[in-house]
């Protein structure tokens, strides 16, 4: 019994991530064909005159280099860095002291 067990156990692992791939791919289709994604392409064709509300990477990058000048600080407990203007730490919530 013990090896029929073990050979139903193998079966299952071997089978069941390809059922749940299929399964996966049906329902991402079947959500490809909703109404909300089809008013959300609409909305995005109407929007190609130029006056979308696309970002500019040279912008973000920019923005991205500034945030990463600024000043820093510890956390006490956790040690995670955090921007010096913060009254507690993002990670752990301990206050930080100025």
């Amino acid at each position: 019994m013990d090896i029929g067990l073990r050979l139903l156990v193998a079966g299952f692992c071997i089978v069941a991530p390809s059922l749940l791939f299929v399964g996966f791919v049906r329902v991402l289709d079947s959500m490809r064909n909703d109404a909300l994604v089809e008013r959300v392409l609409d909305r995005l064709d109407e929007d190609i005159d130029g006056t979308g509300t696309t970002i500019d990477p040279t912008t973000f990058l920019k923005t991205a280099q500034e945030k990463s000048r600024e000043k820093m600080t510890a956390c006490t407990e956790c040690s995670v860095p955090n921007a010096v203007g913060s009254a507690r730490c993002g990670f752990c919530g301990t206050r930080l002291h100025r």
